[in-house]
């Protein structure tokens, strides 16, 4: 960046020093073209066509940027949903968590009351088989004493045995119930620590997933910045733009003088429909003045001068009108063609070998098409008088009539 500011920097030096020579009233005075003029033109040139580098370089700069925020953007959104998702999980685990801590609580109440209900029974029959022992004979004695014969002695035995058979039973069987509450709450106890363990790596997740948003939001801000920082540049660029080509064209116009007559329409008259207009317009959902008119056509189609000049400038532009032709046709008046398909090959040529190529009102100086910023097939016609944009649709017509106004006014 601070190579960027740096540049910046020597430009508007430079530029001071060009504005000083092409102010010098001396020059002001004198219609003539000087040697010192050509210098200073090419001086210009120069220092435009650095611009212009440089306004390339920060366009695929913010480009980059523009494309690393929509990524981070683009995560962050991500993460924000899963942060979303893992709550819900969270909140399910522990409504889980809480249903099995009631579960717990109640197997454990059970458990403990069949426990009692165990060991109170467990006691009881303990202390019926101690008084049977401590008992002994006497107890069998007085059994076949009371016993009216032998089937009955033998009918009250089985009774006290059925009666201990019985209570080891209801011992057993209190046994086994108070095991399976035990394998219950065992399985109670096992999945609620499974849960506890899932519930830990959840929030741990939530965290991570947290940081993670944090690292973003910072990583996006540091993106706007440089973004802010670029634009600035940019802005900056396009100012210092606008005043070399100002200063190139007032050098321009001391070499000639527009020869006089209307425009012509720069397309075949049957494209003839204007699909912006010259003046405030929404582009892109944002307010934006549009300092050309916008004429849609077939791709391919020729594009004419809409007036004798020469062409000073014929390549790609970063500014957004793709391949572009400029035509200065003295006196401070000058075209622009934007979002050319393609060039003629013998300007393109006589172009690059001289730096300008002299053309005719009629002359073929280019073909419609859809390059940089566009969305369509169409030319962008711009009419510019002393670095001022003037509406096109008030100086030319499709069929060739009287315009609503004169572009000779404009030199008055």
């Amino acid at each position: 960046m601070k190579k960027v500011f740096s540049f910046t920097l020597a430009l508007l030096i430079a530029f001071s020093v060009i504005t000083i020579v092409i102010s010098n009233p001396m020059l002001a005075d004198s219609e003539e073209f000087t040697q010192e003029d050509a210098a200073s033109l090419e001086e210009a040139k120069e220092q435009l066509e650095k611009i212009n580098e440089k306004r390339a370089e920060l366009s695929s700069s913010l480009k980059k940027y523009s494309s690393q925020k929509n990524s981070e953007v683009k995560a962050k959104q991500t993460l924000e949903q899963q942060m979303i998702e893992t709550d819900n999980k969270i909140e399910t685990i522990e409504w889980i968590i809480d249903n099995l801590e009631t579960r717990l609580e109640e197997k454990n109440t059970e458990l403990e009351r069949a426990q009692a209900d165990y060991e109170d029974y467990h006691d009881k029959y303990v202390s019926r088989i101690r008084e049977n022992y401590e008992m002994g004979t006497t107890t069998y004695l007085e059994v076949l004493i009371m016993s009216e014969n032998f089937s009955d002695m033998l009918t009250r035995y089985d009774y006290i045995r059925d009666m201990m058979d019985y209570d080891k039973q209801i011992l057993d069987t209190m046994c086994e119930n108070i095991e399976f509450i035990e394998s219950i709450r065992a399985e109670i106890e096992t999945d609620y620590n499974d849960q506890q363990e899932m519930l830990a790596l959840l929030s741990e997740e939530k965290n991570n997933q947290a940081a993670q948003v944090i690292d973003l939001k910072s990583r996006i801000s540091y993106i706007e910045k440089n973004i802010e920082q670029l634009q600035a540049e940019q802005e900056e660029f396009e100012r210092l733009e606008a005043e070399f080509e100002k200063q190139i064209n007032e050098l321009l116009d001391k070499k000639k003088k527009y020869a006089g007559g209307t425009f012509m329409w720069p397309l075949e008259s049957k494209y003839s429909r204007i699909t912006s207009g010259f003046g405030w317009r929404k582009l892109y959902g944002k307010d934006d003045y549009h300092y050309a008119i916008d004429i849609p056509a077939d791709k391919g189609a020729p594009i004419y001068a809409a007036a004798d000049g020469t062409i000073i400038y014929y390549g790609w532009t970063n500014t957004g009108g793709g391949n572009k032709c400029v035509i200065d046709h003295g006196s401070k008046l000058m075209t622009h063609y934007n979002h050319m398909s393609a060039y003629v090959p013998e300007l393109q040529k006589q172009f690059k070998e001289n730096g300008s190529v002299d053309v005719k009102k009629g002359d073929i100086i280019g073909y419609v098409g859809s390059t940089g910023n566009s969305t369509g097939n169409h030319l962008d016609f711009k009419i510019l008088y002393d670095g001022t944009a003037y509406n096109p649709a008030l100086y030319v017509t499709p069929d060739g009539s009287t315009p609503e106004k004169d572009i000779m006014d404009l030199l008055k």
